[in-house]
């Protein structure tokens, strides 16, 4: 492998490098441009090097991203980014990274071969690199999915404690308003954590409290939540009794909770059936091929 092969790989690792930086690099607020204005300024060779570092991830975030996220299609994931705390650019970085990343693992690992004295074809590191690359382009995918449906189940769980809390609140003669913020304050877990964003959303936007609760279901996917704005917003409006349709919501969500849990439950019984199956056919197997070769002999086989 020549030296100018090396230097591009090493080019395309740095490349990658930077695409996964860009993607965990959080991006600037007012408040901390405010408060970094009011401090003493860094030394110059610091500021040179976050400018270095902070001219490519300005310049991807500004203008590569956006474009990338409407090539790719990354619009589909905003539910599941939302509840993974992400937004499609940051996937487009960690994609584009995680490419880059593998392209440039099985040349490198060629160039340490060869350093070695190992004789390895140039195409094999090449197309090993590219064949990873592809499948480390998906991953990001795939992780994103798999975040987002355990947040969405705990979204769910904490919907359905929401619900118990709202009607508790309401049997006590509070208001719609009143009753969600009050049950809101209760748990400090992440789930309720959104919860109350969405109510102090929609109080500064001058919007009704389910409002909030309504575009927190429309971000996430969570449609319970839809559920508790909907029975609220009759409640306001109509000034019916809603206890007993909040404990019956309520009742409907843990049963269907129950329900799915039980069934991923079986699935995971079901995936343990062909491990056990080879374990006893490999048993078997060396057990009949001792016997054939008479290892068994007075042995109580019975």
């Amino acid at each position: 492998m020549n030296p100018y092969t090396s230097l591009a790989f090493g080019a395309l690792a740095g490349v990658g490098l930077t695409m996964m930086v860009a993607g965990w690099w959080p991006a600037p607020t007012g408040t901390r441009t405010v408060h970094a204005a009011g401090q003493v300024s860094a030394p110059a060779s610091d500021q040179a090097l976050q400018g270095l570092v902070a001219a490519p991830v300005r310049w991807w975030r500004t203008q590569a991203a956006p474009q990338l996220v409407t090539s790719l299609g990354l619009a589909k994931y905003a539910k599941d980014l939302a509840l993974v705390d992400q937004t499609p650019a940051t996937l487009a970085a960690r994609k584009v990274g995680y490419a880059f990343a593998a392209l440039a693992i099985p040349p490198a690992l060629g160039i340490l071969l060869a350093l070695a004295g190992a004789e390895l074809q140039f195409g094999i590191p090449v197309i090993a690199g590219v064949i990873l690359a592809a499948v480390a382009f998906f991953v990001p995918d795939t992780q994103v999915r798999t975040r987002a449906e355990e947040a969405r189940a705990s979204m769910r769980a904490a919907a359905g404690v929401f619900l118990e809390l709202v009607a508790l609140e309401r049997a006590a003669d509070a208001g719609a308003t009143e009753a969600l913020d009050r049950a809101a304050q209760v748990a400090s877990s992440p789930e309720f954590d959104r919860i109350r964003d969405a109510l102090l959303r929609a109080e500064l936007a001058g919007e009704p409290a389910w409002t909030g609760l309504t575009h927190l279901a429309d971000r996430t996917g969570v449609v319970e939540l839809g559920d508790v704005a909907d029975i609220m917003r009759l409640s306001a409006g109509d000034g019916a009794a809603v206890y007993t349709t909040l404990r019956a919501r309520a009742a409907s969500l843990r049963t269907q909770l129950l329900t799915a849990a039980t069934a991923k439950a079986n699935t995971a019984s079901e995936h343990m059936i062909v491990p056990v199956a080879l374990l006893g056919i490999a048993f078997i197997l060396s057990w009949v091929t001792l016997a054939d070769r008479g290892q068994l002999q007075g042995c109580d086989l019975g």
